[in-house]
């Protein structure tokens, strides 16, 4: 335990360090430079992002990176009045051909989903409501993994950003406890992690990588592990091993890059940590934030971008990377307030009459760590009890609800599971709502479901109404009896003194009262 307080002590959160050699300015600088890059490389027409591509590590991670930057998507655009920005092409994109590429070809992969879910959000899109159809959140729950608690087939990366993309939406934490505990067990013996296999005993002694380890404590960190955790402390040791001294890069195997260098910061920065910190600084004054402006384009038409490994060329894909990175971002972005203030932060939902089917994500917990997680598609305004009954047929995965029962209205026992006495009830939050009995609520469009059980609220007699006018005063009431008169004193005198006990120390008062030649001592 003390070897493991002392290498967190070493890898503290700390303020910047003199030692770094970018300064704010520098930095501020650069990220100005790759904004107006970015820009330049939309396509004014349609709001498209060059290099956009449904499958696969598309370009519309960049909205991530310029939210990081403060940039909000709705502000970027051509020039010519109404102009579709990249909000307008994302929400066009995302809710209708974002699933298919082309004729035949269709993209259903939950990583697909999990990344569309962090950028609409950074966008300022709801990814529940994007369309009657089409709740990106939904999707990920489709593809729940029982075995492996996780998304898909079971890799670090599904893993990852399952966290990731759930945790910006109403999906709470104690849903993701299972999957992070999976994350755990999938941690190499170096402390690190790789992106497409899961660590089985065999495989634990292969080298991980810094980019997908970035990634993973990130996961870790915004489900509240604190930077004290063997996990990811393990991981922050196993990351400034591959600090390069001359460089500040963090080492990768096939070649030092802007990438892995980047996605290991945005895991920093998740976990509170400053890159420029004197932690993260080598003996040669460098640190990963210098490696990645090393890597700026300054002059030619790609002024501004970054490259992938040296500045001879310049990558789109490095340069959202190391955008988000220097920015100060992390993976789950929040959308910032554009600067039209004509234009809302969030995007309004589409409006969806109630009775028109809609996928929800339901999400049980039947006991600590056994969680059951589905995409159920009921009604709009359908009873909680309704869509139970709909997840015992129609969810997918299936076997989400197996067996329901209700008593008086109100959800009895789910799956053999009920209360274990009167005090406790299936306690139910429709999206971020408050927690109430499980009951016959009305799940609203794209409502995420989560169940558990828990102590019952206290009674609620429904909401209190206005108050009204104060009524006329009433009569003033009987007048209480008067005490009994005392006697009155006569040549009284008090007198007062300090005694201190010989072995407390403590100081006590003795007073006398001297009446009429009495002396009583209190």
């Amino acid at each position: 335990m003390s070897a493991l307080c002392a290498a967190v002590l070493g890898l503290a959160v700390l303020p910047g360090a003199a030692l770094a050699t970018s300064s704010q300015s520098e930095i501020d600088s650069a990220v100005d430079k790759a904004v107006e890059y970015v820009r330049a490389q939309q396509d004014p027409a349609t709001g498209e992002p060059l290099g956009y591509e449904h499958g696969g590590f598309g370009s519309d991670w960049l909205v991530t990176s310029l939210a990081a930057a403060g940039v909000s998507a709705a502000d970027v655009h051509g020039d010519a009045a109404g102009s579709p920005s990249l909000r307008d092409f994302l929400l066009g994109d995302y809710r209708t051909a974002f699933w298919t590429g082309g004729p035949g070809e269709t993209f259903t992969t939950v990583d697909n989903y999990q990344r569309a879910t962090l950028v609409s959000y950074a966008a300022g899109l709801d990814p529940a409501r994007l369309a009657a159809d089409a709740n990106l959140p939904a999707q990920i729950a489709e593809r729940w993994n029982p075995v492996n608690p996780g998304f898909g087939e079971a890799s670090t990366g599904n893993t990852v950003f399952g966290i990731l993309a759930l945790k910006v939406t109403p999906v709470p934490v104690w849903a993701l406890s299972p999957v992070a505990s999976f994350l755990r067990q999938s941690q190499h013996d170096d402390g690190g992690w790789t992106y497409s296999a899961v660590a089985t005993p065999g495989a634990k002694a292969e080298p991980s990588e810094p980019d997908t380890t970035g990634a993973a404590i990130a996961a870790l960190c915004e489900t509240g592990v604190p930077t004290y955790d063997p996990a990811v402390a393990s991981a922050l040791t196993y990351l400034k091993g591959l600090l390069v001294n001359s460089t500040g890069a963090f080492h990768y195997a096939f070649g030092d890059n802007a990438d892995a260098t980047a996605w290991a910061v945005s895991g920093l920065t998740a976990c509170g940590i400053d890159p420029q910190s004197a932690a993260w600084t080598t003996a040669a004054g460098k640190t990963p934030i210098d490696h990645l402006l090393s890597l700026q384009l300054q002059t030619g038409p790609d002024a501004g971008a970054f490259g992938y490994s040296d500045t001879s060329a310049a990558s789109l894909y490095s340069t959202q990377d190391a955008l988000r990175a220097i920015a100060g971002g992390v993976f789950t972005a929040a959308p910032p307030t554009p600067s039209d203030s004509s234009l809302p932060r969030i995007h309004p939902a589409p409006t969806v009459a109630a009775g028109t089917p809609v996928p929800h994500v339901l999400v049980i917990e039947l006991a600590p760590g056994n969680v059951r997680m589905c995409k159920v598609t009921t009604p709009v305004g359908a009873p909680l009890t309704q869509l139970l009954g709909a997840a015992k047929t129609g969810a997918k995965p299936a076997g989400c609800v197996t067996s329901l029962s209700t008593s008086s209205g109100e959800v009895e026992a789910i799956n053999g599971f009920a209360p274990a006495s009167q005090d406790e009830a299936w306690l139910a939050r429709l999206d971020r709502g408050p927690v109430a009995v499980a009951a016959g609520q009305p799940v609203g469009f794209g409502d995420v479901v989560s169940l558990r059980l828990g102590e019952r609220p206290e009674a609620d007699d429904g909401p209190t109404g206005p108050a009204g006018s104060a009524g006329p005063a009433g009569q003033p009431g009987q007048r209480g009896k008067r005490g009994a008169k005392g006697r009155p004193g006569r040549n009284a005198h008090i007198t007062c003194r300090a005694h201190r006990g010989k072995r407390s120390g403590k100081a006590r008062i003795r007073c006398s009262v001297k009446k009429g030649g009495a002396q009583r001592g209190r």
